[in-house]
């Protein structure tokens, strides 16, 4: 029966800082970044989680801008609501018309649901009375600051682990290298034989 163990635990600290006359330079060079690879992937948590900070606040205030200068007023549909296709999906329209702030505004919004002419419906219009989207919820910020912290975190993690794959890489073909000439040389003539 074969056994698999992940070398994880002592056998990078021996490559780094054993005395065992058969680690190389470059075995030495490989843990080293690598510790220093699971080092920085720590050091990024903390870095994250204030970039996430940083965008949840940031967010939050544009989001509470949004319900400050945005409120619903009542429409009148002028014709009945229209279903447009689009590649992002089905959305209804209709054309309308509403007063806000003694000015007669017209445009094409899109209800909640089905509307027929003469029908009233609510939509969000901004400080002027043009038509706008809905604010966004202020609870949105946290999910937007903890997906920008995951993300940011994830790619220095990704990075620095396709960075350590790569070096590994290189360095056993620089091992595989040194081995062969280092045969070839125990061979004597290089002609594959060994000299008696």
């Amino acid at each position: 029966m074969e056994t698999f163990t992940l070398g994880w635990g002592r056998s990078w600290l021996v490559r780094l800082f054993g005395r065992n006359e058969l680690i190389r330079g470059n075995d030495r060079l490989e843990a080293c970044c690598a510790a220093l690879a699971v080092l920085a992937v720590i050091v990024a948590l903390p870095v994250s989680a204030a970039w996430g900070t940083h965008v949840k606040e940031s967010r939050e205030s544009i989001y509470a801008g949004q319900w400050q200068t945005r409120h619903q007023t009542a429409a009148v549909a002028t014709e009945d609501a229209t279903v447009d296709v689009e590649a992002a999906g089905r959305t209804l329209t209709v054309p309308a018309r509403w007063t806000t702030g003694g000015r007669t505004h017209a445009a094409i919004v899109s209800p909640a649901g089905t509307v027929r002419a003469g029908d009233r419906f609510d939509i969000w219009v901004d400080e002027s009375g043009d038509h706008v989207k809905a604010p966004t919820p202020l609870g949105r910020a946290v999910s937007d600051a903890i997906g920008s912290a995951v993300l940011s975190w994830l790619a220095v993690a990704s990075t620095l682990a396709l960075c350590t794959s790569l070096l590994h890489r290189r360095l056993t073909r620089a091992r595989y290298g040194a081995w062969d000439r280092e045969l070839d040389a125990l061979a004597g003539d290089g002609g594959g034989r060994a000299s008696h």
